[in-house]
């Protein structure tokens, strides 16, 4: 299944990357804050870190949930739950939610990763090529 790559950087710009299932492989038994080389994705000189995902039937990853597997979780304002149901009445709301473990294995759809280093080379990569004016 192939991996949607999602690359921002702290200027707040935002790269997309679809990787095809056999590269996507190299991916596979990552974790949630593992720092990436950009050369794996074919930009030299970047530096990418996991910070997040989901399957592929959109339940997020979670960072403390190990291995690759689905649970419910009984968790407050976090990943996995924004927290708009907490009132001034409800100071500690907890909800059960179903939320990914933080490996990436073959049924991770998309993948979060945070740009570290590098990030002008990046912005170069995808800037769009100038056509020629026309006289």
């Amino acid at each position: 299944m192939a991996i949607k790559l999602v690359m921002g950087t702290k200027s707040g710009k935002t790269f997309q990357k679809e990787l095809s299932s056999t590269e996507a492989e190299s991916l596979y038994g990552r974790v949630l804050g593992e720092e990436l080389n950009g050369e794996m994705f074919g930009y030299s000189g970047v530096k990418l870190s996991i910070s997040g995902g989901s399957d592929a039937q959109g339940f997020p990853m979670r960072k403390d949930l190990t291995g690759t597997n689905r649970k419910s979780l009984l968790i407050a304002k976090s990943t996995g739950f924004k927290g708009k149901l907490r009132g001034k009445r409800f100071g500690g709301l907890r909800i059960k939610r179903t939320v990914a473990g933080n490996t990436v294995h073959e049924k991770t759809h998309q993948l979060n990763l945070k740009v570290t280093e590098g990030a002008d080379k990046l912005e170069a990569a995808f800037a769009p090529a100038e056509e020629p004016a026309a006289e």
